[in-house]
């Protein structure tokens, strides 16, 4: 298929109209010693002018061009590792010039859509692995499979390569897993003499949700009767936009598909309501608003209700030490033990209803189906990605690798409780719902996680909003 060329689906749909369909979408390892790496998925020394790891397209153009990439902005330091591959790639090649474009992390999914609206774009941009069916039914993105090899590809994750899988087709790469579990204060828990979560690396060992709200009530009750009135039982929310009804993939879905079941038969309300979404796609209502879905919102809603955690946005909650517990990935840990913590902290598996519950969500960059240079933006992709420059990446970030392989040799996954629990989550955890109009579906319901922070009717919520969902995915029929 020419790339540059194709611009529409089976579905009639236009790649300007399922990424604009919707609103926009506003919504670590340790360091590692010095030591002699065995040749993995990732690196493939001497088969082209440099390690392209996981590539295997053909030999780059001698001819002068230019590859754009635009990411995120990261710190100084995390961006070093980025820029020092980019000197490398283009030491080897100097007749390819690399442009990046740096934006801030909440301005991605808006700068991606502008981009694809205007019909020119950069051939390289950091996307989603949520956003993997509206890559793939606009054909937005390249599917990567004639660039990179099976062994690369395998080698990521499940969930993540799973949720970036559409029909065979692999339409963006997981740049690093932020797949959530419990971080407590360890201190906050004993001023309230209360028991802090099970210390374990089983995932299946955590607090259930009703244990959790349990804690946090005895907590905020003995710090407000003790006249604290700034410490909070839960953080308040950092991802996204911040706040209650930021980002209901990574974080206030898990409240309602916990109470799911992917092994439950399909026509029943416990795989709906861990489904999300029917198997289509297309349809909300029965998925988002069964009873079981109702019951996990209204455990969050008593986060706020009860007033066990802000309803506002509190900057730094948790690591300025005025929360008890927040939800986070490795990078937490990484920081803490890099920079010190202003307490004592600890980390349990993800809470549990029906079943343990963390998002496989992940940054993900994906090539530009208009590029001009496809060949030339995947190699410097699997460049970014090869093993070599993943770890350095890693090193700095903090956050666990997106590929097993990368885990594996990793001294720390294998001795260090933190880092074992991280690896056993990101191996059970899940990836959104798959649906075309998942822009729209977002932004119908993280307004309406919002509302349901501040104390509106739960049910009739979550009914109104699963139909508003079904009329809006309904041009997608």
């Amino acid at each position: 298929m020419d790339y540059r060329k194709s611009m529409t689906t089976g579905l009639g749909v236009s790649r300007r109209s399922v990424l604009l369909g919707g609103a926009s979408l506003v919504a670590a390892a340790a360091i590692l010693p010095s030591r002699t790496f065995a040749s993995g998925p990732g690196t493939n020394p001497g088969k082209y002018k440099l390690d392209l790891g996981g590539y295997t397209g053909p030999e780059l153009t001698d001819a002068p061009i230019t590859i754009k990439v635009m990411r995120q902005e990261f710190s100084p330091e995390i961006n070093a590792p980025i820029a020092a591959a980019y000197k490398a790639f283009n030491e080897a090649y100097p007749n390819i010039t690399i442009e990046e474009e740096r934006v801030p992390y909440g301005d991605l999914a808006k700068k991606v859509q502008l981009y694809v609206a205007s019909g020119s774009a950069p051939d390289i941009m950091m996307g989603s692995t949520e956003l993997a069916p509206v890559y793939a039914a606009g054909e937005i993105a390249v599917p990567l499979n004639d660039y990179f090899s099976q062994d690369f590809i395998q080698d990521i994750y499940p969930a993540m390569r799973e949720a970036a899988t559409i029909d065979g087709k692999v339409m963006c790469l997981a740049w690093e897993s932020n797949s959530c579990f419990v971080y407590f204060n360890r201190d906050i828990f004993k001023r309230a003499g209360v028991n802090t979560p099970p210390e374990v690396t089983d995932v299946d060992g955590g607090w259930t949700a009703d244990q959790m709200l349990d804690a946090l009530r005895a907590i905020t009750g003995k710090l407000r009767k003790d006249g604290d009135q700034a410490t909070f039982g839960m953080a308040s929310s950092r991802f996204g936009n911040r706040g209650p009804g930021s980002n209901y993939s990574q974080m206030e879905g898990m409240w309602v598909r916990m109470m799911g079941d992917p092994s439950a038969p399909k026509d029943s309300t416990l795989y709906k309501t861990f489904a999300g979404i029917s198997e289509d796609g297309l349809t909300a209502s029965g998925y988002l608003d069964t009873p079981e879905a109702i019951q996990g919102m209204k455990n969050y809603q008593a986060l706020f209700s009860e007033g066990l955690s802000p309803k506002g946005i509190v900057a730094d909650h948790y690591k300025g030490g005025a929360a008890a517990i927040d939800f986070s990935s490795m990078a937490f840990a990484n920081t803490f033990r890099k920079n010190g913590a202003p307490f004592d902290w600890g980390v349990s598996p993800p809470i549990r209803g029906k079943i343990p519950f963390a998002s496989s969500v992940a940054d993900a960059p994906f090539i530009y189906s208009g590029s001009e240079h496809v060949p030339e933006a995947a190699a410097l992709l699997a460049f970014l990605l090869n093993d070599t420059n993943r770890r350095a990446f890693y090193e700095v970030r903090g956050s666990m690798p997106s590929r097993k392989s990368l885990t594996d040799e990793s001294p720390a996954y294998q001795t260090d409780p933190v880092a074992i629990l991280c690896a056993k989550v990101g191996e059970r955890a899940y990836g959104s719902p798959k649906s075309v109009g998942w822009l729209d579906y977002v932004n119908a319901v993280n307004p309406a996680v919002k509302d349901i922070a501040l104390g509106v009717d739960v049910e009739e919520r979550l009914h109104t909003t699963a139909a508003q969902i079904d009329r809006l995915l309904a041009k997608y029929r």
